[in-house]
């Protein structure tokens, strides 16, 4: 079969780039996989960064545009979303969904509401995306054009399109997937679709899905719209395309699977988008263990509470700070992770709070630093999510925990905090250790340096439980997953 794996952030290199990358080295071998972004992807790159293989992956580049990857997706008998939050319909024959953590698509704010108190004078057919309205009055087409059509019949949808060169455009009617027609067309042309009763989102995609908007010899523009003999203005500029209010969540009805990395992001994909069909955890590097030193590791990007799930390094510090005062200021912390410019002040708060104490702060550095100091370390302290109540923001918590993981196939003993992923990852008292507070973090940390004996066993609950999570049972997963119906 071919395969394609969406991702809009390919270049960025994280963990659920890792995850979508060890999706493809699962697949490779069976399939034809071929990896989609809005960048030029460096399979090359991809492989030394995030320790892939990648063996005969091919790669397309395509629009940064969540209707360009609804286009695309008719060229695969499976498409698989990897892109966080994206919201792009599927076309492919099978549709896998991956979510990293879910948004709230639903959110009620003052423009919702009023969106539902006027929703009886929103316009029938609402353009999504795709269309530029232009100075002289020309709807200029900027890209793959999604139209929303809230039809209480069965109707007949007309567009007519005017191009200034030879171009073809390909149709779609998104909640049937397999019904697409061509019209190869020069000068102006109309393209009626019969679109089904209930709500529909209708795709035209011209064949080269970008142009100039000032490039007068290559433009594409849409003259009229209308549903049956009903004329209507798709100018989104208009006030009644903008009270129309399609359902936000309608996308994932096109998704035959939809996957979670954790048993903590799946109870929230339910609640919120009311599906969250499987849990597959991601694939983790394991490491081997080490010579353990009298030091603890903490791995995390910097960046304040209020940036999102930040890994609290600042809390850290004021733990370790309690620790010495114990009697353990013959133990080092080091905090590694990255840090962009606009977090630069976090990084340097927690500087300056380990002023005076037996603690590195290493920003951005580079491999051989992170993997020397997990395999010494002896504990491994992770704070995502503390001091929030993720009742009411469940995004601030720590959603799986792949650096956790890495730690424990070293030996390292995790004290987590006792919530979200983590919670689920490292078993309290067997794997490791939960924590409420920091007080309880340096506290558990004290007791279990005077007790050599019970911090070897949690050693050894640690490799092992970290074997559950390492790319060969990934693998296993998604092979299962995507051949369950071949």
């Amino acid at each position: 079969m071919n395969v394609g794996i969406f991702n809009l952030y390919w270049s960025t290199f994280g963990g659920g780039e890792q995850q979508a990358g060890g999706i493809a080295d699962a697949l490779t071998g069976q399939h034809h996989v071929e990896l989609l972004g809005p960048d030029n992807i460096d399979l090359a790159v991809l492989r030394q960064r995030l320790g892939l293989k990648l063996d005969g992956v091919t790669t397309r580049k395509i629009l940064s545009d969540p209707w360009a990857a609804t286009a695309a997706s008719a060229d695969y008998d499976v498409f698989i979303n990897h892109t966080y939050l994206s919201t792009a319909p599927n076309l492919a024959k099978r549709g896998v969904y991956f979510v990293m953590f879910p948004g709230r698509l639903d959110q009620i704010g003052r423009r919702q509401r009023v969106v539902r108190k006027a929703h009886r004078w929103a316009t029938a057919v609402r353009a999504l995306g795709g269309v530029l309205p232009r100075p002289n009055g020309d709807l200029r087409v900027v890209g793959p054009v999604m139209l929303h059509v809230r039809a209480d019949t069965q109707s007949t949808l007309s567009v007519g399109f005017r191009s200034a060169e030879a171009v073809r455009i390909d149709t779609a009617i998104v909640e049937q997937r397999d019904v697409r027609q061509s019209v190869e067309m020069f000068g102006s042309q109309t393209i009626t679709v019969q679109v089904p009763a209930g709500p529909s989102h209708v795709l035209f995609s011209p064949q080269r899905s970008v142009v100039d908007p000032d490039d007068l010899h290559r433009a594409l523009n849409i003259d009229s719209c209308s549903l049956g003999d009903v004329r209507i203005d798709i100018d989104p500029r208009k006030i009644r395309q903008r009270l129309a209010a399609p359902d936000p969540t309608s996308f994932l009805d096109t998704y035959d699977t939809v996957v979670c990395l954790s048993q903590y992001t799946q109870h929230w994909t339910q609640q919120w988008w009311g599906r969250g069909d499987v849990v597959i955890s991601p694939p983790v590097a394991l490491r081997s263990p080490g010579t353990k030193q009298q030091l603890i590791v903490a791995v995390g990007r910097f960046f304040a509470p209020m940036h999102g799930h930040s890994k609290n390094q600042l809390q850290l510090v004021h733990a370790f700070r309690q620790l010495c005062e114990l009697g353990h200021d013959d133990w080092k912390l080091v905090l590694i992770g990255g840090c962009s410019p606009e977090h630069r002040d976090y990084a340097m708060q927690v500087r300056r709070a380990a002023a005076g104490l037996p603690i590195e702060v290493r920003l951005n550095a580079p491999a051989d630093v992170l993997n020397h100091n997990l395999a010494a370390a002896t504990f491994f302290w992770h704070a995502a999510g503390l001091d929030t109540d993720i009742s009411k923001d469940p995004a601030a918590a720590e959603h799986f925990g792949i650096a956790p993981i890495e730690a424990m196939s070293t030996g390292a003993v995790p004290i987590v905090y006792g919530q979200a992923g983590p919670k689920e990852v490292v078993e309290d008292n067997v794997s490791g250790m939960h924590f409420d507070t920091v007080q309880q973090l340096a506290a558990t940390t004290d007791r279990l340096i005077r007790d050599p004996h019970d911090l070897a066993r949690l050693s050894a609950g640690a490799i092992a439980r970290a074997q559950l999570y390492d790319a060969a049972h990934f693998a296993d997963n998604v092979r299962a997953l995507i051949n369950q119906d071949d």
